[in-house]
């Protein structure tokens, strides 16, 4: 059995896949499968996935008739994972050579179903973000999804080592944008340790056009990401139902999320009035709390601008992004 199973999506990227593939069969130190699920990709990708299989008995190719989004392939390619651990990365991004063994060897040293690493985002431009693994020791998955409610472990999938058996358990979200949350929340809510490792191993590359910057009527998307959410703490920890954590879960990636992108999502004005009112309603006194509670000022005074109405929104929305 591998431990480690890198399952690899691709959507029409024949640009990046074989070299993506080869970096990962060059991963030093770990015994991994490559599983590649492409999602009825209209480019060379499928040949390009079958080749590599054809040279290499570590790499297989998941190919998709249509295309369903990338949390379905993910999902597909978990349930033919056979490793211990799963990791998943995007073709177009980076990642260092000792990545994976240096995920499997902070699991194995804690007994851990998760965990977390550092990672750092490359913008179009060149320049770059660092994302920091928490500083803190292991801890159970009840107080892992707490800390995954509330930002201090991030929604994204690339920079995490999930135990196989755990995330076959956890089903994807098919949103269209922000479907590694959901997905992320729900391995943390059902993992029994989780541990974080204060190393950068990977890379995200940011580029124009990417689906993580879009704000293009996402309402959709976002109302499916809350009812996941919502459906795994009510199932695995019941007592953050109402909790602080969750009220800022809902208050950040849904409501404030949602009513920026009533006014950059190019919805039509009967529709953005809609989701005006209906996302203005849930700013109630305990959402400023829980923003106030994680000491988050930038989203306070979004979530005012928010009441006072869509001029003084759109102003602090402009100014935030100069």
């Amino acid at each position: 059995m591998p431990e480690v199973s890198v399952v690899l999506p691709s959507y029409n990227d024949a640009e990046h896949l074989a070299g993506a593939i080869q970096r990962l069969l060059e991963q030093q130190d770990v015994d991994l499968e490559v599983i590649v699920v492409d999602d009825g990709s209209r480019d060379a990708s499928p040949e390009l996935a079958r080749a590599a299989a054809d040279r290499d008995q570590r790499v297989r190719a998941i190919l998709l008739p249509a295309n369903g989004g990338v949390a379905r392939a993910r999902e597909r390619g978990v349930s033919e994972a056979t490793g211990e651990y799963v990791w998943f990365v995007d073709s177009d991004d980076a990642w260092e050579p000792g990545a994976a063994c240096a995920l499997l060897q902070a699991a194995r040293a804690e007994r851990a179903d998760v965990v977390v690493a550092g990672a750092v985002f490359r913008y179009a431009d060149g320049t770059s973000r660092d994302l920091a693994a928490p500083i803190s020791v292991a801890v159970d998955g009840r107080t892992a999804l707490e800390m995954g409610l509330t930002g201090r472990i991030t929604g994204h999938l690339w920079n995490k080592l999930f135990r196989r058996e755990v995330m076959a358990s956890v089903p994807a979200v098919p949103s269209r944008t922000q479907s590694d949350l959901p997905y992320v929340l729900g391995a943390l809510a059902r993992a029994s340790r989780v541990t974080f490792l204060d190393r950068k191993v990977y890379e995200y590359r940011l580029r124009p056009g990417s689906i993580i910057t879009s704000t293009r009527q996402r309402a959709d998307c976002l109302a499916a990401i809350d009812e996941a959410v919502s459906a795994t703490v009510a199932e695995l920890a019941p007592n953050l139902v109402g909790s602080p954590a969750l009220r800022y879960f809902q208050t950040r990636y849904v409501v404030l999320s949602g009513l920026k992108d009533a006014e950059l999502g190019g919805y039509p004005e009967e529709r953005r009035r809609q989701l005006r009112a209906s996302l203005r309603q849930r700013l109630t006194p305990g959402a400023f709390v829980s923003l106030a509670r994680q000491r988050d000022p930038q989203r306070l005074a979004m979530a005012a601008a928010a009441v006072c109405g869509p001029a003084v929104h759109r102003r602090v929305i402009g100014a935030a992004h100069r």
